[in-house]
């Protein structure tokens, strides 16, 4: 190399070539035949040259991956080749190295796979006649279900009910008067022959046009000397238990007058001999679960008649409501008196009710209740206070200190509750006995 020349090789990224800039000191051409040929640059130029070659092959990320760990394994793949990059220990390089055989995706698109909607199975006429057939179905048990709430309803329930009268009943006066009663009604009747229990009545519930049901109940009007002559002989057990068997719930009307009225009275007192006709009754009553009843007037009949039929008619509704009460009580119990505090599902009149709770103990009014109800809020804030009360005494005297404010204005007062309704109150709530008595608290 000549005095006052200086070569200068820049190593680009894009091009492998290099570009000698031969920058004389007297501004002289790279033309003159004293710059190096390209045969004649340094042998470390040429492995820098190829050494970048190699790289060129490299992803930035896999290179930089290099930089990070030093070792490591690139894997690029083609539809037909499978290509790896082995590192050259010698010349710290990735050298690629191919093996075939082994198909794999590189494209984002062919390894994503194509999901497509489903397409809506078209329904065959045999699923569509299946599906119709399930709606009818299902609309007919709904019109079934309303109608038989209906026919449960206090308005309609006399609509669907049929009094079986024994034929035998209408040789007697006050028969006339039982149709008459049932015909003021919507309430059906019947006559019929009833060979097994003479002079009964009996009553069944059309639950739909085609389908009806028997009321285990009946009724027996009977006269008084058929009933003395049973006493009399003691087969009036035996009659019953008998009756029994075809409907266990049953109920007796006696038709009796004045005198025989006088007359059982005076047997009551001793005063005639032979079995007691109400001592007996009364037996009857208790163990056979039979109710009785005298009637002097014949109208009286035909009105009993008629309360046990709407009785009998509203006892389904009845019973149903009964049981959504009980299902939906919580802690505290519903009730249809006066008086009586509505809460709602949201727990509005909680604390009204809380309060008429503590009303009920003596000498526990209304501010008592209120100033109780004050500091704690509910009966499980009260008892949560018991629970840490450390002795039986500090229990009794939780609250006899709260103040309890009597009046408005300038004439108010303030007086304590006390120790003998705080003491009550700790009784009641902390007893477990289930024997301790508040009055002598």
């Amino acid at each position: 190399m000549n005095e006052g020349y200086y070569n200068t090789y820049t190593i680009s990224d894009s091009d492998v070539s290099i570009i000698a800039d031969d920058s004389p000191t007297n501004e002289t051409s790279c033309k003159d035949n004293d710059c190096l040929s390209a045969s004649d640059e340094p042998e470390f130029f040429q492995q820098v040259i190829q050494r970048q070659k190699r790289k060129k092959l490299l992803s930035p990320k896999v290179a930089a991956t290099h930089q990070r760990d030093h070792v490591q394994e690139d894997v690029q793949t083609n539809k037909n080749n499978f290509s790896i990059l082995v590192e050259d220990p010698e010349l710290h390089t990735f050298i690629p190295r191919s093996e075939p055989g082994i198909n794999t995706v590189m494209n984002n698109e062919e390894a994503t796979e194509k999901i497509e909607p489903k397409r809506k199975k078209r329904s065959t006429k045999e699923e569509i006649e299946e599906r119709k057939r399930e709606e009818k179905a299902r609309k007919d048990a709904k019109k079934r279900l309303a109608e038989e709430f209906k026919r449960l309803s206090p308005k309609e329930c006399m609509k669907y009910i049929t009094v079986h009268i024994d034929i035998n009943l209408l040789n007697y006066e006050y028969s006339k008067q039982i149709i008459s009663e049932i015909e003021s009604t919507d309430a059906k009747y019947v006559t019929n022959s009833n060979s097994t229990v003479l002079n009964s009545i009996t009553w069944s519930r059309h639950l739909s046009d085609t389908v009806s049901e028997d009321e285990n109940f009946m009724l027996l009007i009977w006269e008084f000397d058929y009933v003395k002559n049973l006493i009399t002989s003691y087969e009036l057990l035996n009659k019953i238990n008998y009756i029994k068997l075809y409907k266990s719930q049953l109920s007796i009307i006696i038709d009796s007058t004045a005198d025989q009225l006088k007359k059982i009275k005076s047997k009551k007192n001793g005063k005639n001999s032979g079995p007691d006709m109400l001592n007996t009754l009364e037996q009857m009553m208790l163990s056979c679960q039979v109710s009785f009843r005298f009637v002097e007037n014949k109208n009286d009949i035909g009105l009993a008649v008629l309360y046990l039929t709407k009785s009998i008619a509203q006892k389904p509704y009845k019973l149903n409501k009964y049981k959504e009460e009980q299902d939906g009580c919580d802690w505290y119990a519903s009730g249809h008196t006066k008086n009586c505090i509505t809460v709602d599902k949201n727990g509005t009149g909680l604390t009204q009710l809380w309060r008429q709770m503590l009303s009920q103990f003596p000498l526990c009014g209304l501010e008592t209740s209120e100033a109780i109800a004050t500091a704690y809020e509910s009966p499980i804030a009260l008892l949560d206070a018991y629970d840490n009360c450390s002795s039986r005494l500090e229990g009794e005297t939780l609250l006899q200190d709260i103040p309890v404010r009597r009046g408005f204005g300038p004439l108010a007062s303030n007086r304590r509750i006390g120790p003998e309704l705080s003491k009550k109150i700790y009784t009641f709530f902390t007893d477990n006995t289930g024997c301790t008595t508040l009055s002598q608290e």
